[in-house]
């Protein structure tokens, strides 16, 4: 199978998760969609993740899905959030997210992140849900 891990990041949470994804999922490809839109068609599976502000996806995951809904819709997808307040994720994937999206996905998670505007010094897992990374991973090997 194979798998296209997409991301939107300020902070630098997503693209972690992204990276911490793909080393879970060997031969999967990362693609950062600030630096455009990947070819879908290639792929069976699409993992799309965004950091979350103010209970909004960053607008070029905002973009990429609606541009790609149809596409999306007949591919196994997974979503995950990065969002320092993981107790505010039900409300954002309701709000950012058409009915249809949400039913079709494999499953859509909150991987954590880091408190806004302040990314980790060090360890840059800090703040990641990293053992939550591992149990989607596992979710997508199995399919």
């Amino acid at each position: 199978m194979k798998i296209l891990i997409t991301y939107a990041s300020k902070s630098g949470a997503a693209r972690e998760c992204s990276l911490l994804l793909q080393k879970e999922l060997s031969g999967s490809t990362v693609f950062d969609l600030n630096h455009g839109i990947p070819a879908l068609d290639d792929y069976d599976m699409i993992v799309i993740g965004s950091g979350v502000r103010m209970g909004k996806l960053y607008k070029p995951v905002k973009n990429f899905i609606r541009e790609n809904q149809e596409v999306l819709l007949k591919k196994q997808t997974v979503y995950f959030l990065c969002n320092a307040y993981p107790d505010t994720i039900q409300k954002t994937i309701k709000s950012n997210f058409a009915p249809e999206l949400i039913d079709s996905a494999i499953c859509i998670e909150s991987f954590g992140g880091y408190t806004p505007f302040s990314p980790p010094k060090g360890d840059p897992t800090t703040g990641l849900d990293v053992e939550n990374i591992k149990k989607v991973a596992g979710k997508i090997r199995g399919f």
